[in-house]
């Protein structure tokens, strides 16, 4: 064998043995859109630990109630409360669409649902802390059991639409209390939007590119406790 063959085959051989070794490579936006259905596990990888538990942030309860209400509800029972919270969505073309877009399988409005994360809200501020060093402020939660919603609430994980489009029925399913588990790291996405914020100097929308249960319904807080995102779960 000439010298040029034997260092042709030598180079082929060092490229089978490299194709051989490497790692599949994963597309990020093929995997998690395959992942709408409870448990959610994003690419980082989640420690199965938490109980099946859901999160919102603690808000002040409308006087004479026990239980999150759909922003739309606040129309009748809180009319200052409600302007204030409809105002926040008049800050872009966008989001003023946003508000007025229909939830697939159960048709109520984006201000007709109540919104609950799937992440314990310390992965979050784990998450900041290990992209910036500096840890967040204390912030209270509402952690609720996932067996209180009823039948009729959806898991959305919107990867396939942005801001102010329809939501793609594909982003949408039926919530499945019985394989629901907590979240106690992050998703990729949200990892991303932070280091994206942390970059810019800017801090807020925590919960970007995550997963959210929708409950069309009012959620009942009776049996909710509440914690702090400083603490570990």
């Amino acid at each position: 064998m000439h010298g040029h063959e034997r260092g042709r085959a030598r180079r082929q051989s060092q490229r089978r043995q490299e194709q051989k070794n490497a790692k599949p490579r994963i597309s990020h936006a093929r995997s998690v859109s395959r992942l709408v259905q409870p448990p959610f596990e994003p690419l980082t990888g989640t420690l199965r630990t938490a109980p099946q538990t859901l999160f919102h942030v603690r808000t002040p309860l409308v006087d004479g109630t026990a239980a999150l209400l759909p922003l739309s509800d606040l129309a009748t029972v809180d009319p200052v409360a409600h302007a204030v919270a409809i105002a926040k969505y008049d800050d872009t073309p966008e989001r003023r669409r946003l508000r007025n877009t229909r939830i697939p399988l159960v048709d109520p409005l984006w201000t007709e649902v109540v919104f609950l994360s799937p992440v314990h809200p310390h992965a979050i501020w784990r998450a900041w802390r290990e992209i910036t060093g500096r840890e967040r402020a204390t912030w209270e939660f509402w952690a609720i059991k996932a067996n209180v919603l009823p039948s009729g609430s959806v898991w959305l994980d919107r990867t396939l639409t942005q801001t102010g489009e329809s939501i793609d029925p594909r982003e949408v399913s039926p919530f499945d209390r019985a394989r629901y588990q907590t979240m106690t790291a992050t998703t990729s996405a949200n990892r991303a939007w932070l280091e994206q914020l942390a970059a810019s100097g800017h801090s807020g929308a925590w919960f970007q590119g995550i997963p959210h249960v929708l409950d069309p319904t009012a959620v009942p807080l009776a049996a909710a406790e509440v914690v702090d995102w400083r603490d570990a779960p």
